[in-house]
């Protein structure tokens, strides 16, 4: 065996390994691409645990507004409930009926 070919059959091996390895790093269950998409799923959830604290936020100042304010109370009666106070009027608005087209 002459010199020059053991050493290309050690340089492919070498190769071979190295390329193995990096095939490994990037596709194995724990590798980079496996990481990077943990990554992406951890920020997207962080960001919607953001959004869901402002909107707890947001509902406890109507809770204390509604335990507190009384036009608030006031007005969700008369907007969801369709409560009235004695001596207001109601009126009824009826969308009128589109016009039947005439036929020559």
């Amino acid at each position: 065996m002459t010199k020059n070919s053991r050493y290309q059959k050690i340089f492919l091996l070498s190769l071979s390994f190295f390329l193995l390895l990096v095939l490994m790093a990037v596709f194995h269950e724990n590798g980079i691409l496996n990481a990077y998409q943990l990554e992406q799923g951890q920020f997207e959830i962080k960001h919607e645990n953001e959004n869901l604290r402002s909107e707890n936020e947001k509902l406890r100042l109507e809770i204390t507004r509604l335990k507190s304010d009384p036009y608030e109370i006031e007005k969700i009666a008369r907007e969801k409930l369709n409560l009235i106070k004695p001596g207001d009027q109601v009126y009824h608005i009826v969308q009128a009926q589109k016009p039947l087209p005439l036929i020559p």
